[in-house]
């Protein structure tokens, strides 16, 4: 054997090299180590100062980026930090041949070796974004967390976002007394991969308890003229503010292992901050601000070190103008009304061009300048805090979004996370949350991770990538599945500001939005079991539900969704092709087909949905109208027997079918109103709430 062939193979005297006794680094030594055994090498030593052949590691204080080198002894990997050490171990076995397409052993890819050839091409890497996070938002992938995790450290994500909510029916994120429970397990599994961990959610008007509202209703919102305990609170008033800070402090303290908290406003449209004469002339941003200040104020007192969240959303999306941000408060914008048949930074995209700018608005006043109205004109703005700045919270994981079936958004997140380095965000964050488990993670979760390292990867080659582990014997015809997905989504995804819903599209639709508010809290209220009545005349709805936008637009998009069958057409027949030489990947590929005919099953009813509004709007005959309903209520069926086949677990099954309850009412709404005699009406009033009211005391109780 040559000497050069004995410094780049792995043979028996072989050592690594590691001198720092941080854990992290310790970690990744003992995490090469693993791995190389399970390829084909021996057991390698871990030793301080070796003489002979070795693979050495060495790392400073802080950062993510490494470097390989190949050198006499062997080969050297540094990290910027303990962290990116453990980033150039595994780029390292990634160069290898392993692979971590998704969590758990059906996403890992292992090959094994005779002889283990270490690269002898000297390689160096930073990350495009500073952080880089997943959001695990909801109990069912609570329950799986451990295996998230791993996954997430391999694929470079550094943070774990536990999002969560101290209500009973948390239906968008995790229960907080689950992560109390499982945070032990977990807490472990985090350090020593030097993850940061980011904790919370909508919990900020929960802590000044509405129960209060009889013995101090001033520390309560003003609306109109009275006071109302409903939403948030008066964050001008003292009592309000004792209530807050003596509260945050308790949340502060009962935990105290996050190094950012998140606890932010109600989640509603807009309508629910305060009009008391000293705080009519804030926005409600400059409110909201206001009260997250008072938070941070009482988190300096517990944890000089951590960070809190001000959450520019909805109504609070427009930058403050008055309130100036203390310096452990961080930006977090999240976009949600946005389209994704684009990226954030298209300027072609009427929808999206208002959201970009508004980030810009709010980072510039994060940074202690005045918003300008030309985003291009301003010099890219650099974080404020050099280890916890600027984030957007992005829903690409999103089921409750994307109602249950996250569509596959390679260029989309590529351009996304383009658009967000250069504008100078510091973390990018992808929220995973649902009204069920996922038989197969999302596509989506290994793009975000591979993108949001470096964004100028081609997204396809890295769906290549997934494609070659997932289906090793019909990789092509696994990535043709998504890519007639991605096609057959474009036309629900792409839509104008006229299609959004009344209170997403702007001031012109007030009273609409008003009574689409009280819809859908009438429908969360029966969630709660707080009341027994919502209301068919203004079903609640939500981003891609086009139904009631005016005429022309609802004519234009019944026009684009009929183009969604041939694709489909074609991903099956790519799904037939990958099923039928499956073998013992079998099992996951039909998970993770059944994940792609959901997406499929729910593209179909929103196309036949629209059919039957469109048809009412042209003032169709009844009989038109009922086998147009017929068709539809066909399409929901077929969503609801999907869920019936594939979601044994009780209370994954009822979280779905309530979920569904909302297309339930979109049909039953047209039915009430246009076809319905009045003795039927009077039953299908009583059907539908009953039912409602069921699966809500089911998902309560599970």
């Amino acid at each position: 054997m040559t000497k050069s062939r004995s410094l780049s193979t792995i043979q028996a005297n072989w050592v690594i090299d590691l001198s720092s006794a941080d854990p992290v680094a310790r970690f990744a030594a003992q995490e090469l180590r693993r791995t190389l055994q399970r390829i084909g090498a021996s057991p390698l030593p871990i030793v301080a100062n070796a003489a002979g052949p070795r693979i050495a590691l060495h790392c400073g204080a802080y950062g993510d980026g490494f470097v390989r080198t190949p050198d006499n002894s062997g080969l050297t990997l540094h990290g910027d930090g303990p962290r990116g050490l453990l980033y150039a171990v595994y780029d390292l076995l990634e160069a290898l041949g392993c692979r971590w397409v998704a969590p758990g052993p059906s996403g890992e890819q292992l090959p094994h070796y005779q002889h283990i050839e270490l690269p002898r091409v000297a390689i160096a890497q930073q990350p495009a974004l500073t952080g880089r996070c997943l959001i695990i938002g909801h109990d069912f992938f609570l329950d799986h967390a451990e295996e998230w995790i791993v996954w997430a450290a391999r694929n470079r994500l550094n943070t774990i976002f536990i999002h969560t909510i101290d209500r009973r029916l948390a239906l968008g994120a995790c229960r907080l007394q689950q992560w109390r429970k499982r945070r032990t397990k977990l807490l472990p599994l985090l350090r020593e991969r030097g993850m940061t961990l980011e904790l919370g959610g909508h919990g900020m008007a929960d802590l000044v308890p509405r129960n209060l509202f009889q013995r101090s209703p001033e520390a309560f919102r003003q609306k109109g003229a009275r006071r109302t305990p409903d939403h948030n609170f008066c964050p001008s008033n003292s009592t309000a503010q004792a209530l807050l800070q003596r509260n945050g402090t308790a949340f502060f303290r009962a935990h105290s292992e996050a190094q950012i908290y998140h606890l932010w406003p109600d989640d509603i449209l807009g309508g629910g901050w305060c009009d008391c004469p000293q705080c009519s002339a804030l926005s409600p941003a400059d409110q909201s601000l206001m009260a997250t200040n008072l938070l941070a104020e009482t988190l300096e007192r517990c944890n000089p070190q951590a960070r809190i969240a001000y959450l520019a959303y909805h109504d609070t999306a427009v930058a403050p103008s008055q309130i100036v941000p203390r310096a452990n408060v961080i930006l977090a914008f999240a976009p949600r009304p946005r389209s994704y048949a684009h990226g954030i930074a298209n300027e072609s995209n009427l929808v999206n061009r208002p959201f970009f700018q508004q980030l810009h608005d709010n980072i510039v006043w994060f940074d202690g300048a005045s918003p300008g109205p030309n985003l291009q004109s301003q010099a890219p703005v650099e974080p404020a805090i050099s280890h916890a700045g600027h984030c957007v919270f992005e829903y690409y994981l999103d089921g409750i979004l994307f109602k249950s079936t996250p569509p596959p958004l390679p260029t989309v997140m590529r351009d996304d996370l383009r658009a967000y380095r250069d504008a100078g965000v510091h973390t990018v964050q992808a929220l995973m949350t649902g009204d069920r488990p996922w038989l197969a993670a999302p596509l989506n979760a290994y793009l975000f991770a591979r993108l949001a390292w470096e964004p100028e990867h081609n997204p396809f080659a890295i769906l290549a990538d997934y494609a070659a582990v997932r289906a090793p014997r019909t990789p092509d015809a696994l990535v043709q599945t998504y890519h007639a997905l991605s096609e057959a989504w474009h036309p629900v995804l792409d839509f104008m500001p006229g299609e959004r819903p009344p209170g997403l599209a702007g001031t012109a639709q007030h009273a609409s939005k008003k009574r689409h508010l009280a819809a859908l809290d009438a429908f969360f209220a029966i969630l709660d079991s707080q009341c027994s009545a919502a209301s068919l005349s203004a079903p609640p709805i939500d981003i891609l539900d086009y139904m009631t936008a005016p005429k022309p637009l609802c004519e234009q998009r019944l026009e684009l969704l009929w183009t969604i069958a041939q694709p489909l057409a074609r991903g099956r027949a790519a799904w037939d092709e990958v099923l039928t030489r499956a073998y013992a990947d079998a099992p996951h590929l039909e998970a993770e087909q059944a994940e792609w005919e959901l997406a499929a099953l729910l593209l179909q009813f929103i196309t036949l949905r629209q059919k039957l509004y469109v048809l009412e709007r042209r003032a169709a005959p009844k009989a038109a109208l009922r086998q147009a309903r017929i068709e539809a209520q066909g399409a929901l069926d077929a969503l609801l027997s999907w869920g019936a086949h594939h979601l044994p677990l009780p209370r994954a099954r009822y979280n779905y079918q309530l979920l569904r309850m909302l297309f339930q009412l979109h049909l039953d709404a047209l039915h009430d109103r246009r076809l319905a005699p009045p003795w039927e009406r009077v039953a299908l009033r009583v059907r539908t709430y009953s039912r409602l009211a069921w699966l809500a005391a089911r998902v309560a109780l599970s």
